[in-house]
Formats: C-alpha cells, structure tokens, sequence
C-alpha cells in the first residue's frame, strides 16, 4: 500500500471515528428529549380532537355521535383514542387499521385537571412489548345521563415508534451535517495527504536519479516543517555527494598526471638499457640514477597519498597529550638550520610564554616542518624566515611561519591546500605536504590559514586547542 492510500486512510479513519464520537455524544444528549419532543407533538395533534369531541358533547352529541367523529379522526391521524372509566378501564377504543389493541392504563388517583393545557401524559407497555406515549383528557360529567357507565377520560396514544419517527427527524439536520463534514474532510484529507507525499515522492526520485549517476539533483523546499528539513538535508546531501564525487574524479585525475612524467622518464631509461642507446658507463648509470630516483619520487608519493587518505576516512587515530610548543619549535628550528645556514636565509624564532597544547607531537612536528621547508625553497638568498608563537585568550595559541619570498598571487591562495597544487609552477615536491599538513590540523580541532603579497612574503598561521575538550576543527 503506497504512502498516499495510507495518509488519506487514516485520515478518513480518523473523521469517521470523530464523527461517530460526536453521533453518539449528541444522540445521548438528545435521548433525555426524545419523549418530551413527542410529548409536544401528540399534544399538537390531539387538542384539536379532544376538543371537537368536547364541544360535540357540549352541543348535545349523543355519545355515539361523538364516537363515530373519533374514530374518523383515529383513522385519519393514525392515533389511538379511547375512553376510558375511572378505573383506567376501556369502554371504548378506536384504533388505525391493523394496529395493536390496547388495554387498561392506569390513571392518577387524585383524577384529572379540568384545564385543557394540564393533561395528564404517560407511557403505556402492552404485554406484548410495544411502547406508546399517552395524553389524557377529561371527560367527566359530559355523558352521565346516557350511559351507564359515564367515560372519566379521553387517552389519545402512539406507538413509541412514532417517537423515534419525530426524534429521527431533529437528527436529520445533524446527519447531513455531518455527512457534509465528512465530505470536506475528506477532501481536506485527501490535500494534507498531497501535501506530504508529493515531497517525498520527489526525494525518492531525486534520490534514484543519483542512484543511477546522475548527481546534480536538487528538490523544491515545500510542504510540513519536517518535510522542509527533509528537503534541505536531501538537497545538502546531494550537493555533498556531487561535490565528493567531483574530487574523486580530480583526484584520479590528478593521480594519473602526478604518476605520468615519473613512469614516463623510467620507461624511457628503462628501455634506454634494453635497447642499447645507453652504451657506455656513465649513461648507464645516469640512467640507472634517474629510474631509482624517480622510483622513490613514485613511492613517496604513493605513500603521501595513502596517509592522506587515511586521515580524510579517520584511520589515523592522533595523541592526545599536552605538547610544550615552545620545545616543539626549538626542535624544528635545529633540525632546519643546517639547511638554512647552506641557503644563507636567517632563521629566527620569536617565542612568547604560552599554555601547553594538547595533540600529537610526531604529527604537529610534520605540520612545522612542512611550512619551514616550504618557507626556506621559497626565499631569496639573504632572505628572512621566521617561527612565532603567542596565546590568544588563554584558549588557542598560534603559531605562524613567515618569510619573505615572491609570495603567492592572489587568485591562487585558495588553492594551495589541495591535492597536487604547487603555486610556484616549479615541482619542488609532491605537492602533498600542505592538503597534509591541514588534515593534521583540523583532527586537532585547529585550523590553518595562509595570507601572502606579491614580492614581499607568504605567512601560514596555525591555530591549536589549549583544551582536550576542543572539538575537531571543520572541513571545509
């Protein structure tokens, strides 16, 4: 059963099931009515009768006279009208054709009122089971001169089933109201239904569409708050993949060019050796050198990208222990003076007091070490590379790499921390060493940045957590 049948399913369960509580609510109210409303209805039709056979009586109507009026009037109204002696005994009844015969009613003890407007009303259960409502007027002294037995009472009666009759006709507006209510509900139903499953099916064809490749898929926002958020967590989800596989597709690309010019130059010297061009010492051991060389250039590489790779899954699991960034920065500046010293590029440092971090010295010491590496290719002889440290509100502390090479253009800033980008256009590496550097980072809950001028310098700035509880740092 599909989402759409179920929504307006339960929907139209849930009407039905209000509008029975509300039928049963209202007929239970209306049931404490029921006699009084037919009460009122018999009086309606039987005043008139009583009082034309008073006045008949009154005119000087024998009794016969009057009864034959009544019987008329019983067969045309299909009410029972009897009379009746003091004892509630019948002396004579008039009924509708085939209706049931009654028997004795049991009037009050006290008699009855003279007035008109006062009779006295009553329900009436014959032996068999069938219910009527009863009025009963007074009659005494109109007949006492003919008859024996003088009639104390006039007792109009209907079946109880003419009660219902009346009462099913106060009901009726309700019924059609209802019904009508139902209609509208259901149609209300059937919109809140759209409503739901129109977005969702949208998702769900959105969502095969990228199953079959196609990644550029985007749904409208529309609809309930919650599917609002379905939506957009869809929509985000799918620019996310589009932009996963997009780098997946760069970096393959990027793979197959990084590898090309390496595999290339072996195969050249390789064959080189094969074929005999390299036919003295010195070429072959050229040849040889340059197929080592760039062997290890292809396993360095290889092995970069596999590191880099298990940082972005979150294989590589980093320490987490204070680190004396001060001592961490004495270590990296001794391990790159020598190669200073042979560049002649002045390195300094500029240390200031500073909370302990909390990371991976190993992994924080390749972060520094790449950025001074990178700093001392890119100064001019005579040029200045500087470390710094300070703490920023007792929370980060920051360590910057500054130096004043040729910079980085402008446009290419945003670049330098990808797979393979070396802004320089000279290869001077892998092109590995700051996507890794910022992996290393961000697991730290830090964050990197990098600010240059054109022909005055280039400075990276990196930012670390003084807490455990710092969370990491988000990708971009």
């Amino acid at each position: 059963m599909s989402l759409r049948t179920r929504l307006i399913l339960s929907y139209f369960l849930i009407v039905v099931l209000c509008l029975s509580i509300v039928a049963v609510a209202v007929s239970l109210m209306l049931q404490g009515y029921r006699d009084r409303f037919a009460m009122q209805r018999l009086d309606d039709m039987t005043v008139p009768i009583y009082v034309q056979a008073r006045s008949l009586a009154r005119g000087r109507a024998s009794l016969s006279e009057v009864w034959i009026s009544l019987e008329e009037q019983s067969q045309r109204t299909g009410v029972h009208i009897l009379m009746v002696d003091g004892d509630g005994g019948i002396i004579r009844q008039a009924s509708p054709s085939k209706a049931a015969q009654l028997e004795s009613f049991q009037l009050p003890s006290e008699g009855l009122s003279p007035d008109l407007s006062d009779p006295y009303r009553g329900t009436h259960v014959t032996p068999e089971g069938q219910s009527f409502v009863f009025v009963a007027y007074s009659m005494a002294g109109l007949f006492t001169s003919e008859v024996s037995t003088s009639p104390a009472a006039l007792i109009l009666a209907v079946p109880r089933r003419g009660a219902l009759i009346l009462w099913a006709g106060v009901i009726r507006p309700f019924f059609w109201a209802g019904l009508i209510g139902l209609g509208v509900s259901v149609l209300i139903a059937i919109f809140l239904a759209r409503s739901l499953y129109l977005p969702i099916r949208r998702v769900t064809a959105a969502a095969g569409q990228m199953a079959e490749g196609k990644y550029d898929q985007q749904v409208p926002v529309s609809g309930p708050e919650e599917v609002k958020k379905l939506a957009l967590s869809f929509n985000r989800m799918a620019q996310q993949v589009k932009v996963s596989q997009q780098r997946l597709r760069d970096f393959v690309a990027d793979v197959s060019h990084e590898l090309r010019s390496p595999l290339t130059s072996i195969r050249g010297f390789a064959q080189a050796l094969l074929d005999g061009t390299a036919n003295d010492t010195d070429t072959r051991l050229r040849a040889a050198q340059i197929i080592e060389d760039e062997s290890r250039r292809i396993i360095r590489q290889v092995d970069e990208l596999l590191e880099l790779s298990r940082m972005q899954s979150g294989q590589i699991q980093m320490a987490r222990q204070p680190v004396d960034v001060k001592e961490l920065i004495g270590l990296c500046h001794e391990v790159f003076s020598v190669a200073a010293r042979e560049k002649r590029v002045i390195l300094r440092t500029e240390l200031e007091g500073t909370t302990p971090v909390i990371g991976d010295t190993d992994r924080l010491e390749q972060v520094l070490s790449n950025l001074l590496d990178n700093a001392l290719k890119h100064s001019p002889e005579g040029g200045e590379v500087t470390i710094s440290s300070r703490e920023v509100s007792g929370e980060w502390v920051e360590i910057a790499v500054a130096d004043n090479g040729p910079g980085i253009p402008h446009e290419q800033l945003s670049h330098v921390f990808e797979r393979f980008y070396q802004a320089s256009g000279v290869r001077t590496g892998t092109g590995l060493g700051l996507a890794i550097a910022r992996e290393i980072v961000w697991a730290h809950g830090g964050s990197i940045e990098v600010s240059s001028t054109a022909g005055k310098g280039t400075r990276f700035l990196v930012r670390l957590p003084t807490s455990p509880g710092s969370s990491p740092g988000q990708r971009a």
